[in-house]
């Protein structure tokens, strides 16, 4: 049953994702023609799909922005994962807004592609460095055949970019979010803290020496004799006055490359291997 849902699906997307023609010039639906996950590949169960498409549905509907994931068993033939991908994006209606900001993640199983397209305000959200870090936390599941766990992270993490975009700037290579420390790591240093602690004071009692009883004060005197006579500069303070330097400001709006769609829609991306 799966299998024949999965070649209508096929069949469907290949005809909705052929460009109409109006004047010459290819048309891009104004609305959302499709679910925001596509797995025409049958890479997820019944299940996933379903937990998965309510999760895509529910960010994008939050953060007024569209999040998609798209799979497929093999890219249109003369297509990059880029230019599929963008078309992808542009042909069937997806984006919210004014703009049509989104983002969608493409992923190709026949030579292992992956492709993320960005349009709208996801070229600002989504920056190069940004999408470098998001792909490096998802692409490992993606190689371990953990699909599900791959889509999901990476939903999370397009949440995630959205809404630190919003309440502050988008994450660069200047403020990328940093990992979470392994259990592991912070079991190591308070080990590894208790020893030094350990070592130092045993050291420290180790160099100690035995105080004596002294029955006269003679040890106590200093040899230096005080005289009113003596004329010396002494140094007390000084006063320094600092001023911050300007900055230099980057002048560039976003840190991502742009390229333009067959539709002349420009959008932000990245692609490789997986």
């Amino acid at each position: 049953m799966k299998k024949r849902l999965n070649l209508l699906l096929v069949i469907f997307l290949f005809v909705s994702f052929i460009p109409l023609l109006a004047n010459g010039e290819a048309a891009v639906p104004i609305e959302r023609q499709l679910p925001r996950l596509i797995d025409s590949a049958g890479l997820l169960t019944n299940e996933e799909v379903e937990k998965l498409t309510e999760k895509l549905d529910e960010i994008s509907k939050r953060q007024n922005f569209d999040v998609i994931i798209v799979t497929v068993d093999s890219l249109k033939e003369g297509y990059t994962s880029t230019e599929y991908a963008d078309d992808f994006y542009d042909f069937n209606g997806f984006g919210m807004g004014n703009n049509y900001d989104g983002i969608l993640l493409l992923i190709s199983v026949e030579k292992r592609d992956w492709a993320i397209s960005t349009h709208g305000y996801g070229i600002t959200v989504f920056t190069d460095a940004g999408q470098k870090y998001m792909v490096d936390n998802f692409i490992v599941y993606l190689r371990q055949g953990k699909y599900y766990k791959a889509f999901d992270k990476f939903a999370y993490l397009s949440d995630d970019f959205i809404t630190q975009a919003k309440t502050d700037k988008p994450y660069d290579s200047n403020n990328l979010p940093k990992k979470p420390m392994s259990p592991i790591w912070i079991l190591v240093s308070i080990l590894g803290g208790t020893l030094i602690a350990f070592v130092i004071t045993e050291i420290m009692k180790r160099n100690l020496k035995s105080v004596s009883k002294q029955r006269g004060a003679s040890k106590y005197i200093v040899d230096t004799v005080m005289s009113p006579f003596a004329n010396k500069d002494l140094f007390l303070y000084s006063i320094v006055t600092k001023r911050e330097k300007p900055k230099e400001r980057n002048l560039s709006s976003t840190g991502t490359t742009i390229h333009k769609s067959s539709s002349g829609r420009s959008h932000g991306g990245s692609r490789g291997k997986f």
